[in-house]
């Protein structure tokens, strides 16, 4: 039982540990129920997560994970030198009902009657899903560092909403925003296209499906990297496509491998400007190679441009679409990692010839994002703030790069063994051979420190595992404590070996 001591009663708080739930997410789900239930008051003070973790019977960083996550959904707020305390502004809540969970039950279900690519989703999973944050959680942007402010505006600035913002959109997505992309292309990344090119959708992932939809049938084959990005292969599995592992070295997909292993291939998913998760970047040799042979064998390119805005070393080379002369390659960009995942906004640089088709299926599956979003964005990058946004950023993102490995290689020491990023939002940290990184992924994050497991991105077993961390999302003064609770868990690891 948790007493009242230097902050607000929380008696009611209690941890079942025979519970399915994880222990931080029960205490997490009880602290924001206290909160709009007005059991927990604005401005009440909490007590220490030192006392929470003692009363509680947890460990101390598993309550500090919880306490940052409610602060960054804005139900709780730090005062230097004074405390957490309840937010004055708390988020609305959606109405509560009393609902039994089915979750148990449902994943257990074997239905019948599905279509081939039902019972295909059945055996992969589906993706990452909601991830709550705590250092270092891959690809999470800097909010601290996003203009608010302009974004606001942008959302209620004179003109905006307007009836037409309110009716069905064109499918190819909204045609001021669909400009504002040309022009970003032409002016910074050296790739002209005319906005007729160009269709929104909802994400990357959605313009993944389209291609691959549209430009492969089931049985053919497609070139994916080896370690690559798992969703992009279960996707390709589920539409009955034939993944061929391929090879990445420092210069990026090995190319004449696969064209010794798959000659035949369909489809290739590229990633030249920043490999997932190895974070190397295609040298120009392999790109004029690999468009010669799409070109000698009429298959098509999807060019994932995966972080290509954040580049700290040198100017990016060109996309491989820049170079294709024949209109092969099927470019894909997002917002997602320069601005924020949730705004769910990509989209697709066509070849001319393939527009139409595209066309059809957005209109027939998805009809478009919605348009108010799309408005907002087009007005913010119209107004300039999209790239001023993004030169602070790769400024920001380069120190706390630079930050990060300092400290790292200090608290982790020779557990790991990191390179310095010339580009992206994360580190690659490799771990010693023989080590289990999903085991030290489950470890530290029950520590409060997220990873992604190299393992999770491999088409079968690899050589050497190693942990995904995210950089950009963690100030460096905040960087410390986490990364020490890091070389805690591999400490540990150590001596039971």
């Amino acid at each position: 039982m948790v007493r009242r001591r230097q902050g607000a009663l929380l008696s009611s708080f209690s941890i079942d540990r025979a519970s399915a739930t994880p222990v931080y997410r029960q205490l997490e789900e009880q602290i924001r129920s206290a909160i709009l239930k007005g059991d927990l008051q604005r401005g009440v003070r909490l007590p220490s997560s030192r006392i929470l973790a003692a009363e509680l019977g947890l460990a101390r960083p598993t309550v500090v994970q919880v306490l940052e996550a409610l602060q960054f959904e804005g139900y709780l707020e730090a005062r230097q030198g004074a405390g957490t305390f309840v937010a004055h502004d708390i988020p609305k809540a959606l109405p509560t009902f009393d609902l039994h969970s089915t979750q148990a039950s449902v994943d257990n279900i074997q239905l019948a009657g599905l279509s081939r690519i039902g019972t295909s989703i059945q055996s992969v999973p589906a993706g990452l899903g909601a991830a709550t944050y705590a250092p270092f959680l891959p690809n999470f942007p800097a909010f601290d560092a996003f203009p608010w402010a302009n974004w606001r505006k942008c959302w209620t600035s004179p003109g905006a909403n307007t009836a037409s913002d309110m009716g069905y959109s064109d499918p190819a997505g909204f045609l001021p925003l669909r400009r504002c992309i040309a022009q970003y292309l032409g002016l910074q990344r050296g790739d002209a296209c005319d906005p007729d090119q160009i269709i929104i959708t909802s994400g990357a992932h959605a313009a993944f499906s389209f291609a691959a939809m549209l430009l492969a049938d089931p049985g053919d084959k497609v070139w994916l990297e080896n370690p690559g990005p798992v969703a992009v292969r279960n996707l390709f599995k589920v539409l009955g496509l034939d993944v061929v592992d391929i090879g990445s070295d420092n210069e990026g997909m090995m190319v004449a491998d696969a064209i010794g292993k798959a000659p035949d291939a369909r489809l290739v998913f590229a990633m030249p400007s920043r490999q997932h998760p190895l974070g190397t970047t295609m040298s120009l040799p392999r790109r004029l190679a690999l468009l010669s042979w799409a070109q000698s064998r009429a298959a098509w390119i999807i060019e994932d441009d995966y972080d290509s805005e954040f580049r700290y070393v040198g100017r990016p080379l060109a996309s491989i679409r820049s170079i294709d002369t024949a209109g092969r390659v099927i470019y894909v960009g997002t917002f997602s990692k320069a601005l924020y995942p949730a705004i769910r906004i990509g989209y697709l640089v066509l070849p001319p010839q393939l527009v139409g088709v595209f066309r059809d299926l957005s209109s027939l599956v998805s009809r478009s994002v919605p348009v108010e979003m799309q408005a907002a964005l087009a007005r913010f990058i119209d107004g300039g703030h999209f790239v001023t946004h993004l030169r602070r950023t790769r400024e920001l993102y380069a120190e706390r790069s630079a930050a990060f490995l300092h400290i790292a290689r200090q608290e982790l020491g020779e557990h790991v063994e990191m390179s310095a990023p010339t580009s992206g939002m994360n580190v690659l940290a490799w771990l010693k051979p023989g080590v289990d990184d999903r085991r030290i992924h489950a470890t530290a994050e029950s520590a409060g420190v997220r990873s992604y497991p190299l393992s999770d991105y491999g088409g079968g077993s690899l050589a050497r595992g190693g942990l995904l961390l995210g950089f950009t999302g963690v100030s460096a003064e905040r960087m410390r404590e986490p990364l020490a609770r890091l070389g805690d868990v591999l400490d540990q690891q150590a001596l039971s070996r």
